[in-house]
């Protein structure tokens, strides 16, 4: 690739990477605050932890694989469909992962209610 695609792939990645941040963010102090309450929270922490931590990840994971399969497509090499194909996994597969990550908070507050109810 010429020196201009690389750096609008760079940029490309930085604002993937700022269109996360918000998330990131958030998941961050999460994880803080249910660190520094684990006591309290007990069995509710640990799903928690795996909801924010999971978010952390896809929030690093999520703008590097969308970054290197626009650079496949830039590449060429493949068929419209199959580029096609492969945004689509892609697309699905981070939408499948967010929605794990909000299960296992999902699962904390399920936790933490019937620990406050024992």
């Amino acid at each position: 690739m010429n020196p201009i695609t690389d750096n609008a792939q760079l940029t490309a990645l930085l604002s993937l990477f700022a269109a996360q941040l918000p998330i990131l963010i958030v998941s961050v102090l999460g994880c803080l605050v249910v660190g520094a309450r684990r006591k309290e929270f007990a069995d509710a922490g640990m799903w928690a932890l795996m909801g924010f931590g999971l978010s952390i990840v896809l929030c690093i994971v999520i703008p590097m694989a969308q970054t290197a399969v626009q650079k496949w497509v830039l590449e060429g090499g493949a068929s419209m469909a199959q580029r096609a194909s492969v945004f689509t996994v892609v697309g699905v597969a981070a939408s499948v992962l967010r929605a794990a990550s909000y299960a296992l908070l999902l699962m904390a507050l399920v936790a933490r209610r019937q620990s406050l109810e024992v």
